[in-house]
């Protein structure tokens, strides 16, 4: 019984000082990680506001020069929506579906040419949710 209550003691030790150095280590990265941890997940390039509705997408600006765009996807509609971008070097990408009022974001280099914006939700692309822009 003694060797029983000596190896649970010891699994709680362990279990003790496992949590006392997460929490050392969580407390200070909290505190001075958290600037650079936001920093290393900032978006990056261009911020590209792109507002969906249905059954629109309206972007902040139409004239691109070849580099890094994050678009910042608003779902201003009543349903889900999502924006996929295709074109020159970039293969189909795509934010998650959005609920409405649901933002989120999608980071691409562009490089010069046509590149098709839409949303790949059941038929919206066909209901209006599709457009080109040209990188120059």
């Amino acid at each position: 019984m003694r060797t029983t209550i000596g190896a649970h003691g010891r699994v709680l030790g362990l279990l003790t000082g496992s949590v006392m150095v997460l929490a050392g280590c969580g407390g200070g990265s909290s505190s001075s990680g958290s600037t650079s941890s936001a920093a290393a997940s900032a978006p990056a390039g261009t911020s590209v506001t792109a507002s969906e509705k249905e059954f629109s997408i309206t972007l902040s600006q139409n004239t691109f020069k070849a580099g890094t765009y994050t678009f910042n996807v608003t779902n201003e509609g009543s349903f889900g929506h999502n924006l996929a971008i295709k074109g020159p070097g970039v293969d189909t990408k795509a934010t998650s579906v959005l609920q409405p009022g649901q933002s989120g974001t999608l980071t691409v280099t562009l490089q010069a040419g046509s590149y098709e914006l839409w949303c790949s939700v059941d038929s919206h692309k066909d209901q209006g949710m599709d457009m080109n822009i040209t990188v120059t």
